[in-house]
């Protein structure tokens, strides 16, 4: 004789408390590095912002220093005693003579300013620049600093820059060159796919 047995309400009722159980403890974990990369990509968008009017208000040139050496990546904020013309070769001299610290050699263009944040910004749990790409070069930078560089004239230099976990998660942020504007593109997308 075969037995009709089904499960009685308390066996069903353990099952759903032990996947409640996994699903409490697990989606904090599949969720917060999506929380993590929107919360910083909304930080800088609304950083480059104050950038862009601070630039225009104080007829300086401002740049945004993306750090992607070492195991943090960080990112600060820069400024000019003037404006100041992009040149990547002027940019790449700068960082040299930075490196080689000549007493006689004349001040660096730009100095930190403290005045928009207090110092470097680490990006939180894992987070990382992927690339980094701008109109003033002709390859994506991946390793090292890049530079975003904000104008006394309201002029953003264009720009794409990838945040990641490592994982699977990849999010873009667009610099429109003439409007200032940031753009956040929930994938990872590059310059020249967003000037199409």
């Amino acid at each position: 004789m075969l037995s009709r047995r089904g499960f009685t309400l308390i066996e069903i009722l353990i099952v759903l408390a032990i996947i409640a159980t996994i699903m409490a403890v697990a989606a904090p974990r599949l969720f917060r590095s999506n929380v993590n990369i929107r919360s910083v990509i909304h930080k800088i968008a609304i950083q480059s912002k104050e950038i862009r009017n601070r630039a225009r208000l104080s007829n300086s040139t401002y740049r945004l220093v993306l750090n992607m050496e070492g195991d943090k990546h960080q990112y600060w904020i820069e400024r000019s005693n003037g404006p100041q013309a992009v040149d990547p070769k002027a940019i790449e001299e700068a960082l040299e003579k930075e490196k080689n610290k000549d007493e006689d050699a004349p001040p660096p263009l730009f100095q930190m300013d403290k005045s928009l944040l207090r110092g470097p910004q680490d990006l939180p749990g894992g987070l990382r620049f992927a690339q980094v790409e701008t109109l003033s070069h002709t390859e994506p930078v991946i390793a090292g600093k890049a530079y975003i560089h904000f104008f006394p004239q309201g002029f953003v230099e264009g720009s794409a820059v990838q945040i990641t976990d490592g994982k699977k998660l990849t999010w873009t942020l667009v610099f429109n060159p003439l409007t200032g504007q940031a753009d956040i593109i929930e994938k990872a997308i590059s310059l020249k796919d967003v000037q199409q």
